[in-house]
């Protein structure tokens, strides 16, 4: 901007010289003229040759108004063409100084705008930095976070599995429990009804003895008797060390009425002929009813290990009439009600025989249930 507010003052005084030489030149040429025009020689001869010459200045006045007017005329236009150039001058400086203020005003513009832009550029610099610092604060935080949360992932795994396999641990401790504890009621169920057996064989072999009064049948229910007692000293033996194996669905199904009257029917043998159904008949119409209630119980799995004594009485067409649970403490109140829903869900097969269903249904029959 200074080289170019020189240049415009060189140029100036370029102009302030040619137009003073212009003005000198044109005074001095003007000048010239009036002098030229004013003096004019004239020779006069006088008469002979020794006559004289007389040198004589005419002067015009017209041609000297008309010098005049024109030197006036040429200084007025000198005049009117150095105003012009000074209005020129005053006007070409003042759209200088426009320009060189609108220049400066320009380069003050440009100026502030590359500081506002440094400025900002530095702001936005500064910013970006913050926010990169505060993103990889954030990042930083974030894996922090993330790594907790994998170690207390893994830390609530490794105790879920833990307690898992304590629950399974606990949870076989409980089932070996109760197996042991269900095959030692079960051996001990078997050892009572062995001792029954042997009780009621002895009482039938006494009966049988007495009736014929014969040396060689108490012989016999004497030896049946000993059988019996040997049987049920085996199985005690087995409870005692556990090791005797799971009934079927449904245990054995007894009648309280065959034995007693076959017992009746041998007393009174002896005497003539012999009366009431026998113990083949009622066993396989037994084994016929609980081939009926096993076919409708579908779960045995969840109540293994588990025992139910039931008390039902049929009517001679084969129809339940009742069944309840007996008075008995190792009875299983789940699995009593599961059998009794199965019992009246069963088609019960019809009695072969009147005296099949008076021997069977006399006294009422018990049915053992041991998954």
């Amino acid at each position: 901007m200074d080289a170019r507010v020189g240049k415009t003052k060189e140029k100036q005084d370029n102009l302030k010289r040619s137009l003073v030489m212009s003005v000198v030149l044109h005074i001095l040429l003007i000048g010239l003229i009036i002098i030229g025009s004013l003096v004019t020689v004239v020779k006069l001869g006088g008469g002979g040759e020794e006559g004289t010459v007389i040198d004589a200045v005419m002067v015009d006045p017209g041609a000297i108004v008309e010098q005049y007017n024109q030197t006036q005329q040429q200084q007025n236009s000198a005049k009117q063409a150095a105003k012009e150039r000074k209005e020129q001058e005053q006007k070409q400086d003042a759209e200088l100084r426009e320009k060189q203020e609108q220049e400066q005003k320009r380069l003050q513009k440009l100026e502030e705008e590359r500081i506002k832009t440094e400025r900002d550029s530095a702001e936005q610099k500064k910013e970006a930095e913050e926010q990169q610092k505060q993103a990889l604060e954030a990042a930083k935080k974030a894996k922090e976070e993330q790594k907790i949360a994998e170690e207390a992932a893994a830390q609530a795994k490794a105790e879920k599995e833990k307690l898992i396999k304590e629950q399974a641990a606990e949870q076989q401790k409980t089932e070996a429990q109760a197996k042991k504890e269900a095959e030692a009621t079960k051996a001990k169920a078997e050892a009572a009804k062995a001792e029954t057996q042997a009780k009621e064989a002895k009482e039938k072999a006494a009966k049988e003895a007495k009736a014929k009064a014969d040396k060689e049948a108490k012989a016999k229910a004497d030896k049946e008797a000993k059988d019996a007692k040997a049987k049920a000293d085996k199985a005690k033996a087995e409870a005692a060390k556990s090791a005797s194996s799971v009934d079927d669905l449904l245990g054995d199904l007894t009648a309280s009425g065959p034995s007693k009257q076959g017992g009746q029917a041998a007393a009174g043998s002896g005497g003539g002929k012999k009366s009431g159904a026998s113990n083949a008949d009622v066993d396989s119409y037994a084994g016929k009813v609980k081939a009926a209630i096993q076919s409708k119980f579908y779960d045995s799995e969840s109540y293994r290990g588990r025992t139910c004594e039931l008390q039902l009485k049929l009517a001679p067409d084969g129809l339940l009439v009742s069944i309840t649970p007996k008075n008995s403490p190792t009875n299983d109140a789940a699995l009593c009600d599961a059998a009794i829903r199965a019992a009246k869900l069963a088609t019960m097969p019809k009695p072969p025989s009147r005296d099949v269903y008076d021997t069977f249904n006399k006294a009422g029959s018990t049915v053992v249930f041991k998954p």
